[in-house]
């Protein structure tokens, strides 16, 4: 009597178990043989081929409905969905949990405040794709607002956008910027932070202050700001830049992350303007300098005029 044993379609040699002997000998040597041969199992299994049907059949689905390219690894322990639409920017990155279920790692969804919770239990691809999708939809005037202050106005920060940025630096005039803070879920509730030479900026505050009343929950933020400073339109981004105004400390306009200075004296005769990092660094080296909570206080490179402006906070959002 002869048994073929195979490993992997493979003939495995069996010889040195067919000595004589009885049958029940020769297959005490065969059982012996092939538990030699098993390899321990790994600590973590691999699922099975029904649990990896089902989630390509859920990942096909969602390819389908949401029109989104998905990506996978070999072993099928992490998932990409992005291109939601034909969108470049939105994306949505899965771990395996476990079988049927995973976890999320990373997304491009702002952050919704402590009274939303997103993706906080592993689940099924289907479950949190839909999820984000739902959460999309409800992000679409907060990203309207953005695309329209990204188009009409001078953006000075963030230099590349970020689709997890709430916020926006614009320029309002030569020293005057402004940031403007949306909240994603509730898009004509924003905050407006003034950043420029004292009195200007005062003037400023008092005129908004005073107008809020009159925000117009039907328009959009670009609209009301424009309404609000009874003006026609924003400062704009020009492609030549031949005429920017340089930092009067590191004599360049854009530094080392392509930032451009926004921080000015509030000496009216001095007409200089420096990059955050750039006057930083000179409070930082003066003696006299002194550091009270988040407001540094020190002179102004050139007319060494006294003044403070809260750097803590702009190195921040910058």
């Amino acid at each position: 009597m002869k048994i073929a044993v195979f490993d992997a379609l493979q003939l495995v040699n069996t010889e040195e178990v067919s000595k004589n002997g009885s049958l029940d000998e020769y297959m005490e040597n065969l059982i012996n043989f092939l538990t030699g041969r098993t390899t321990p199992p790994a600590k973590e299994s691999n699922p099975d081929a029904s649990a990896i049907l089902a989630i390509l059949s859920q990942l096909e689905q969602l390819k389908k409905e949401h029109h989104c390219q998905v990506h996978i690894n070999s072993s099928l322990s992490q998932l990409k969905l992005s291109r939601f639409k034909g969108d470049d920017q939105h994306f949505l990155e899965l771990a395996r949990a476990s079988e049927t279920t995973f976890s999320v790692i990373s997304h491009s969804l702002p952050d919704l405040g402590s009274s939303v919770e997103l993706f906080m239990y592993p689940a099924a691809p289907e479950a949190h794709t839909t999820q984000f999708v739902r959460v999309l939809e409800q992000l679409e005037e907060f990203y309207s607002n953005l695309n329209t202050l990204d188009q009409l106005c001078y953006v000075v920060d963030p230099t590349e956008v970020d689709t997890r940025l709430t916020w926006r630096i614009i320029k309002f005039s030569q020293k005057v910027f402004l940031k403007i803070s949306l909240h994603p879920l509730q898009p004509s509730s924003i905050e407006v932070a003034f950043i420029g030479p004292t009195d200007e900026i005062e003037l400023l505050r008092e005129q908004y202050n005073g107008k809020l009343e009159d925000w117009d929950p039907d328009s959009d933020v670009y609209t009301n700001m424009l309404r609000i400073f009874e003006i026609m339109s924003f400062p704009m981004r020009t492609d030549d830049e031949a005429d920017a105004i340089d930092c009067g400390i590191c004599m360049s306009h854009r530094d080392e992350r392509g930032k451009i200075p926004i921080v000015s004296c509030d000496n009216e005769k001095c007409s200089l303007v420096f990059h955050i990092d750039c006057m930083k660094q000179w409070f930082l080296s003066l003696k006299e300098s002194k550091t009270f909570f988040a407001i540094s206080i020190g002179t102004c490179p050139y007319c060494k005029q006294k003044l403070s402006s809260s750097f803590d906070m702009l190195l921040r959002c910058l």
